[in-house]
């Protein structure tokens, strides 16, 4: 084309040419001050589901929970961890290391399915969260209890079995609710059975949840962002861990969907279905697991969850060998 070729453009082409740059002009414009406008906006506040079926299991998922002051986080116990050993007095007596700084339970328990021993596993669960909160303020750690919740079994059995005694009340929809005084979260514990908890039972409690969340102290205004399971790993070269009640909660969350968003359960880097890797801060790391050298316990997990092993548990790195890992992994489902 020579120098002078656009000046014999058709007159029609040369207007439509202008009219084509001055809408690029303006849509760039436009683009501009959305940008500004969205940039200026404050962002969403939405509602995370962390379901744990036991008190103790919540640092599984803590890369997808840390330093986010916009999530509003409900950690979702499925069960109350009841049938621990060590809530046998016998085993709490050698366990418990109170020299060391482990927080003896409180209530002392009685023994494996007694009232005592909820309520201590529940105290634990209160106890941990609050002195992560103290290092991580996104997380709820200032809680006042509500009233308990009995919410409808509808067509689901909904049952727990203590020592082979089958219960299946009203007393076992019952839900426990604790409500953090800064709106950072709530902590809501059900008590479907220790050792005993289904794929079935784990869904009516997180529709539940969804469905019959201003009933439990949640603003239902909010939007549930996603649903997040703890670990689990039957069959991969990570930390083996086919806990029959974390095996439930995964079945629940990959094969139910609860149109709340993404639906996440923590899995073995090595598991064919994992999408997605997150790495626990150091600052968390050190806040849930620090131990001094004389072996005082510094973190919240074995100050708060020591009196439930003979020792502590450590935590894992990158390879992943531990059941407490900084290094996570995730299966997504219903994205």
């Amino acid at each position: 084309m020579t120098a002078d070729a656009p000046h014999r453009l058709h007159p029609r082409t040369r207007r439509a040419i202008s009219w084509t740059i001055a809408v690029v002009a303006l849509t760039a414009v436009t683009t501009s001050l959305l940008a500004i406008a969205f940039a200026n906006s404050p962002p969403e506040r939405t509602v995370n589901l962390a379901v744990v079926p036991h008190p103790d299991d919540e640092f599984q998922m803590w890369s997808l929970l840390e330093h986010t002051p916009d999530e509003y986080k409900v950690f979702v116990s499925l069960t109350r961890g009841e049938e621990t050993a060590f809530c046998e007095p016998d085993l709490l007596e050698s366990g418990l290391q109170a020299d060391l700084g482990e927080v003896p339970p409180s209530p002392e328990p009685a023994g494996r399915w007694t009232p005592e021993c909820e309520e201590a596993r529940m105290a634990s669960l209160l106890g941990y969260l609050t002195q992560m909160s103290q290092t991580d303020p996104s997380i709820p750690g200032d809680f006042e209890a509500l009233p308990t919740v009995t919410l409808p079994a509808g067509d689901t059995a909904i049952c727990r079995t203590d020592d082979g005694a089958e219960r299946c009340g009203a007393d076992v929809r019952e839900v426990r609710v604790w409500k953090d005084r800064e709106d950072r979260g709530a902590v809501l514990v059900f008590d479907l059975g220790d050792g005993d908890l289904t794929a079935e039972e784990s869904e009516w409690a997180m529709r539940s949840v969804i469905s019959q969340r201003e009933e439990l102290g949640i603003d239902a205004d909010l939007r549930i962002a996603s649903v997040l399971g703890a670990f689990a790993n039957d069959h991969h070269a990570c930390f083996s861990y086919p806990h029959p009640d974390h095996l439930a909660v995964h079945e629940a969350l990959r094969t139910r969907d609860l149109d709340a968003g993404p639906q996440l359960a923590a899995t073995c880097f090595l598991d064919p279905a994992q999408s997605l890797t997150a790495l626990v801060g150091r600052d968390s790391a050190d806040a849930a697991f620090e131990l001094a050298p004389d072996g005082t316990r510094l973190g919240a997990h074995p100050r708060h969850y020591g009196w439930l092993s003979s020792s502590t548990y450590p935590l894992g790195g990158f390879l992943q060998s531990q059941l407490f890992m900084r290094f996570q992994s995730f299966w997504i489902g219903f994205n």
